[in-house]
């Protein structure tokens, strides 16, 4: 698959604000805006217990953390799947936060019913997703970079491969591969 043109200008822009441009790194977020914000709203309609968190707050969320973090990506794939990660913790630190809030944090209580129970339990399986996915790190860590992608990113295959930086087929083996093992890890024991 060849780059396209506007793949190339994102290399390029990234290749420019590692070097200390401070227009390209606006000129990067300009480019990358529209897809990063699909990219959030794809992350967030796969989950319901972080209510508060829109596509906007993640998003600026995400620009804290990615502007904070070492180093800038190499490429276009590289800056895809780190912002999947970022985003990824974004949500998790939002599904701990409503978990420690249940347990008796600064807010009172307020029973909702059927609608609070549900989203418990959805931050609790988040929870449980990121403590697995950690695990499989430890293992793999290519395994959770395709579940980053494909899961939270709500990547194709094809944009999977591209973002990790591997062939199709070994997606789809990584992406089996990772679906099995954390099936057995998050299994009730």
């Amino acid at each position: 698959m060849h780059p396209s043109a506007h793949d190339e200008d994102i290399t390029r822009l990234l290749r420019q604000a590692r070097d200390g441009e401070r227009e390209a790194w606006a000129h990067l977020l300009q480019c990358t805006y529209g897809d990063l914000k699909r990219l959030a709203h794809r992350m967030l309609s796969r989950d319901a217990s972080a209510p508060t968190l829109n596509t906007t707050g993640l998003l600026n969320e995400w620009y804290l953390r990615f502007s904070h973090a070492e180093g800038v990506p190499e490429s276009r794939r590289h800056f895809f799947a780190l912002s999947a990660k970022i985003m990824r913790q974004v949500m998790c630190s939002y599904a701990r936060e409503r978990l420690a809030i249940k347990r008796g944090g600064e807010w009172q209580r307020v029973d909702l019913g059927e609608l609070d129970a549900r989203a418990d339990a959805e931050s609790l399986g988040f929870v449980a997703l990121d403590q697995a996915l950690d695990a499989l790190a430890a293992e793999n860590e290519a395994l959770v970079r395709v579940v980053e992608c494909r899961f939270f990113a709500g990547m194709s295959e094809v944009e999977t491969a591209e973002a990790v930086g591997v062939s199709l087929r070994s997606v789809q083996r990584l992406w089996f591969q990772a679906r099995a093992q954390l099936a057995q890890l998050l299994e009730p024991r």
